[in-house]
């Protein structure tokens, strides 16, 4: 009798080891399935922001923002740099420098504030019309308009003008590296200054 209990407890333990080796096989395709889904649907998961200041809303689709955000945040950067009057200009700069990435903001900001310093001297106006945005590499988007400027109330200059902007996403946010204006047209360069 002995002998007959002994070989159904090892048929059982087979039994149960079988259905736990099993189990786990079945678990971990559940882990890997379960994984491969939250995967996709991290990277298809869109957020979408209303920030101020800006016309529409912003779609960030793996890790991107959609090239309207872009596009919107050129408009303003190319507002804030080169549309300016002696009353305005240090204010807007002031904002512009916030967008600055930190490696780049004490270069800049000392440019911005010397510009800043030269409009409230000699008391000139900048209007910048844009009439074309392109999107020339995934960091890189050049503005092509033309730049009015004024001393009382004058019109001194009148010229077409070509920006480009450098920038870099950190997290979903916007970094300026850069602002010049473009080699080929008629003024000087510019992380500097815009007019």
């Amino acid at each position: 009798m002995r002998t007959r209990l002994y070989l159904q407890k090892a048929g059982n333990l087979f039994v149960e080891n079988r259905l736990l080796k099993f189990s786990m096989v079945v678990l971990a395709l559940a882990v890997a399935c379960n994984s491969l889904f939250v995967y996709q649907a991290v990277n298809y998961q869109r957020v979408i922001l209303i920030p101020p200041k800006l016309t529409s809303s912003i779609e960030y689709s793996r890790g991107r923002p959609s090239d309207l955000y872009i596009r919107d945040m050129a408009r303003h950067i190319i507002s804030l740099s080169t549309t300016y009057s002696p009353a305005t200009a240090r204010a807007q700069f002031d904002e512009l420098l916030e967008l600055y990435a930190p490696e780049s903001y004490p270069a800049s900001s000392e440019s911005w504030y010397s510009l800043a310093s030269q409009i409230e001297e000699t008391r000139v106006s900048s209007v910048f019309y844009l009439e074309r945005i392109t999107l020339t590499s995934e960091e890189n988007i050049e503005l092509y308009g033309t730049t009015q400027q004024f001393a009382n109330d004058m019109e001194i200059q009148k010229s077409p003008r070509c920006y480009r902007i450098r920038y870099r996403l950190d997290n979903g946010r916007f970094y300026l590296l850069q602002l010049e204006e473009k080699s080929g047209h008629s003024h000087t360069s510019k992380d500097n200054h815009a007019g």
